[in-house]
């Protein structure tokens, strides 16, 4: 019992001093990849740059359906001089 306490803790303490990395969002549509990758972009913070995008396309009962990942990065340079 003690053991499991302290276990928690460590691994609740190694969370906390773990950034947070949020460039990536994923989106699904049922009309295209387009729409599917304007959704999830539509998450990118203001000033990114879209770095990477993955669509897979599924069929179920007989309709497409299309899920897209995008990741971004920050923009450099911007407001230097």
């Amino acid at each position: 019992m003690r053991f499991a306490a302290l276990s928690a803790l460590a691994a609740l303490g190694l969370l906390q001093s773990t950034p947070a990395l949020a460039g990536s969002a994923t989106a699904g549509s049922i009309m295209s990849k387009q729409a599917a990758i304007a959704i999830a972009t539509s998450s990118m913070p203001p000033g990114n740059s879209v770095s990477r995008v993955q669509c897979t396309s599924m069929v179920r009962a007989l309709s497409a359906r299309y899920r897209c990942t995008v990741w971004w990065c920050p923009a450099t340079g911007v407001g230097n001089g």
